[in-house]
């Protein structure tokens, strides 16, 4: 079963704010561009946050606002510790991919939302990183290999909301210390 979500205007204005520091701190750090869609590369960073932040609401979990530049981990961190990588997409019908040769060492799991008519988003499912990452779900789109999971083939966010029950009352600390994010010289 899907999920719709419809961001408020609060949430829609961190999302473009964040997407906007997200873009300018990657950018300065130089971090590559991978996006494939035609989209902009703002539109990209939204429909990222869009998708965490509804995510996180919906599994009662905090999401992780930091700013500064990492190398992989994870978008979100239930209370049981599973770590979970969002992957949004612009399209209805979209399917969960993951670049080909990166193992996600930091991540359990990975969730697929989709933003075609943003502010409302569709969580459409979870699979974890062991089911995703098998050879039977490489494909190649146009783009080089990518792991690919169609809809049909994920498994009903509820059914992670179950296995991510609070555990200990506290909040997960795996997300990274928010104090080295460097906000100078942006104004909101």
């Amino acid at each position: 079963m899907s999920v719709e979500y419809t961001l408020t205007d609060l949430e829609q204005k961190i999302c473009s704010v964040g997407a906007k520091m997200r873009y300018v701190s990657n950018r300065k750090a130089g971090v590559k561009v991978t996006k494939i869609a035609p989209n902009s590369h703002r539109d990209v960073e939204v429909i990222g946050i869009a998708g965490e932040l509804a995510v996180a609401k919906y599994l009662n979990i905090y999401p992780d606002f930091t700013i500064f530049i990492r190398k992989g981990g994870a978008d979100l961190v239930t209370h049981d510790g599973r770590r979970i990588d969002v992957k949004s997409t612009f399209y209805h019908t979209g399917q969960l991919m993951a670049f080909y040769k990166n193992p996600y060492k930091g991540i359990d799991t990975f969730v697929l939302v989709t933003t075609k008519h943003y502010p409302k988003v569709v969580i459409r499912g979870w699979i974890d990183k062991k089911e995703l990452l098998n050879e039977r779900n490489v494909a190649d789109l146009g783009y080089g290999k990518v792991f690919c999971m169609g809809q049909k083939g994920l498994k009903d966010i509820d059914l992670l909301l179950l296995k991510s029950k609070l555990s200990n009352d506290k909040i997960p600390e795996m997300y990274p210390d928010n104090s080295k994010d460097d906000l100078s010289g942006y104004r909101i």
